[in-house]
This record gives structure tokens, C-alpha cells and sequence, in this order.
């Protein structure tokens, strides 16, 4: 399974593989990969890293982690891989793109209509589950690239935007 966890500030992309009372997880920290093993003995939760181990105390509130280990308490917030691909499209951005491969199943906008950041403008399906494509930022589509009932691959170009008429009349 793999995730993003943001901690301190910092984007992390994690990987948890194994059974649960014997994981391991893999966080990419751009430099390389850290791998902890988190065992469950006696139904205390351990985490080792490297040589060093310590007694984990989990509590999850919401989207929000908070784990006490090596005498500090980290506050983690686990962001759902969809959401992400949704963040990553976010900003100035001018596209909306496929978080992964599926179909396309309805278009709830049309050539040249105004969106506004986070309206919701398609819905696909991808291994059995709806998602909802939302507008990464205010302006006008300028073009869909999907119909429903056309498939797609990750990252392919969903829906194109561009400044809409009035805020290309402010510039000039």
C-alpha cells in the first residue's frame, strides 16, 4: 500500500508492505530509502530503525496521526492517494489529469464554461471506485479530452483550462 504522510512540513511517500503484526515501511526522504520494521509482541506496538527500537503509542483522529516513539510525538497527516493526484493538479496548473487509469463516466461541464477552483467537472471510475475530477483553479475549459465511456491511462490530460475572457481582457 502506498501513501503520502506529511510530517513537519514535508511531503513523504511511503510504502507499507507484510503482514500487520510484522510491517515494514519504506519512506522515500529524497536523499534514500529509510525502512522501519513495526512488529506488534504482546499486543505492544514496536518500531525499529536500524539498530535502535522503542514502544509505539498510535492514535488516528480523522485524517490526523499522532505517534509517540523515541520519547517525541510526531503528528502526521495521512493524505488518500486521490487527494494527492487531485493536490498535484492544483495551483496555476491548466490541467486536470488522471490520478490513475480507469473510464470516463460523466462530464458535469461543457467547452467554454467557467469553473472555479475545486468544482467538480468529471467523474471517473478507476478499479471499482467513483472519483470526482475537480477544476485545479478558476477559468474556462478549454477543452475536454474524454468522453464518458472512454478509458484513459495515469496522468493523461482530462480536462485542458484557460483564462477565461474577462481575465484575458484585465491583462490587456
Amino acid at each position: 500500500m502506498q501513501r503520502r504522510i506529511d510530517l513537519l512540513d514535508k511531503h513523504y511517500n511511503v510504502t507499507v508492505t507484510g503482514r500487520p503484526d510484522n510491517q515494514q515501511l519504506q519512506v522515500e526522504t529524497g536523499e534514500r530509502l529509510t525502512a522501519a520494521l513495526i512488529s506488534t509482541k504482546n499486543g505492544e506496538n514496536i518500531i525499529k530503525l536500524g539498530e535502535q527500537s522503542a514502544s509505539v503509542e498510535l492514535a488516528v483522529k480523522g485524517e490526523m496521526a499522532y505517534i509517540h516513539a523515541f520519547g517525541r510525538t510526531f503528528m502526521l497527516s495521512i493524505v488518500d492517494p486521490v487527494e494527492q493526484a487531485s493536490q498535484n493538479t492544483g495551483g496555476k496548473k491548466n490541467t486536470a489529469r488522471a490520478p490513475m487509469p480507469g473510464i470516463v463516466v460523466e462530464i458535469d461541464i461543457n467547452k467554454k464554461d467557467r469553473v472555479t477552483k475545486g468544482q467538480p467537472m468529471m467523474t471517473i471510475e478507476s478499479m471499482k471506485i467513483l472519483t470526482v475530477i475537480t477544476a485545479p483553479r478558476d477559468g474556462e475549459v478549454a477543452q475536454i479530452h474524454f468522453k464518458p465511456g472512454d478509458t484513459f491511462s495515469k496522468n493523461d490530460v482530462l480536462i485542458t483550462l484557460t483564462k477565461s475572457r474577462k481575465e484575458k481582457k484585465q491583462e490587456e
